[in-house]
């Protein structure tokens, strides 16, 4: 019964968000800030009744997967939102570097998705074989594609 509540419940779809914000470019080797929204991140449940017997499902977000067109990175909460007239001392927990310039990718740009991974427990009330037990790890659903241009700045160093 609990595999049939997950397969109802509403797991989330995140919104990719980045600093710098598309359309504005980053640049190789420069971290870019990666978050999905705070109300994303928030256990989801479901139950169900039949009879005498309740099974309640937990979702709890465990980690965000990022595929950046270049590379993958995988983040363990939500991120940190960049905010307008931040610190360039300001950290976050989760961001990226891209490796190469997105100039030889279709459009010029790489696309951008993310996927929360929750971990699924569940409880029973009532007439059960048991209590509790553990449905592992369940994906949800892939986000959007988001496009961002990666260039490249260089030095020189004129003596």
């Amino acid at each position: 019964m609990a595999e049939t509540i997950v397969e109802s419940m509403p797991l989330v779809r995140p919104t990719v968000n980045m600093a710098p914000k598309p359309p504005l470019m980053t640049y190789v080797g420069l971290p870019t800030w990666l978050w999905v929204g705070e109300d994303q991140w928030s256990n989801v449940t479901g139950s169900a009744t039949i009879g005498n017997t309740t099974v309640t499902v937990v979702a709890e977000p465990i980690r965000v997967t990022w595929d950046l067109g270049d590379g993958m990175e995988t983040c363990t909460s939500a991120g940190r939102k960049w905010q307008q007239g931040m610190s360039s001392d300001e950290q976050t927990d989760c961001s990226y570097a891209f490796q190469h310039v997105s100039d030889f990718e279709p459009d010029g740009v790489f696309k951008v998705t993310a996927v929360i991974s929750y971990a699924v427990n569940w409880t029973c009330s009532g007439t059960c074989l048991s209590a509790a037990g553990t449905l592992g790890e369940v994906p949800g659903f892939t986000s959007e594609a988001t496009t961002i241009q990666v260039g490249e700045r260089q030095s020189v160093v004129i003596r």
